[in-house]
């Protein structure tokens, strides 16, 4: 299959088949999508992270434009990690219903999602995710897990993302799920890795920042 960025391959497999983010877990899972733009930024040299502070290091590809509302976000000044998540899930909403929108727009170009009218009053736009699309990127994940260590950064920081906001075991079983899970903790232990365990733990910081301000909130 053609393959798509971080943030649109997790975009298509955490929407539900209504368009929407899974409703006990949206929060989480919103909170996902943040993260994927922001590895989409880090894989491209567009924006620097250290100690759980971003930065932006260069211009916004022409590929990434549909990230272009995180981007100007993060360019206005840096940010923490903490502060990031907050603004995105805890203002008016405003910031993650762009996100969401822009990354919908940039699935339909490639037919990858197909746009409704729906919610309560038919007037919140949807981007349902083309079952074949989903099922040959669930199939790419799988084959992921089943290279092991030779699998890609890419798919290993999808992966992690799908799992830290519980949207993996949809698509993989207990045993593909153990696998992946022995993999990722050889992947950490072996020093030849160290800049693809530096990516998995910018997504652990970020997954643990979610986690606290969602308890912090009263909203786990």
């Amino acid at each position: 299959m053609d393959r798509k960025s971080i943030a649109q391959e997790y975009f298509l497999l955490a929407t539900t088949d209504k368009g929407t983010m899974p409703a006990m877990r949206q929060s989480e899972s919103n909170a996902g999508l943040v993260a994927a733009g922001v590895m989409d930024l880090l894989f491209n040299d567009v924006i620097a992270m250290e100690k759980k502070r971003i930065t932006v290091a260069g211009d916004l590809p022409g590929e990434l434009g549909y990230l272009s509302s995180l981007y100007d976000y993060l360019e206005q000044k840096p940010r923490s990690t903490e502060r990031l998540m907050g603004d995105y899930l805890f203002s008016t909403g405003s910031r993650i219903k762009q996100l969401t929108a822009e990354l919908g727009e940039s699935l339909l170009e490639s037919g990858a999602v197909t746009r409704r009218e729906g919610g309560l009053f038919g007037k919140k736009t949807l981007y349902i995710p083309e079952q074949g699309a989903k099922e040959a990127l669930a199939e790419a994940i799988r084959s992921a897990v089943a290279k092991g260590t030779d699998m890609s950064p890419h798919d290993m920081v999808l992966l992690c993302i799908l799992r830290e906001t519980q949207n993996l075991n949809p698509y993989v079983s207990k045993e593909e799920n153990n696998a992946w899970k022995a993999v990722w903790k050889e992947i950490k232990r072996n020093p030849q890795n160290k800049q693809l365990a530096n990516m998995i733990h910018y997504v652990s910081d970020m997954t643990a920042v979610i986690v606290t301000m969602l308890v912090t909130n009263g909203m786990m």
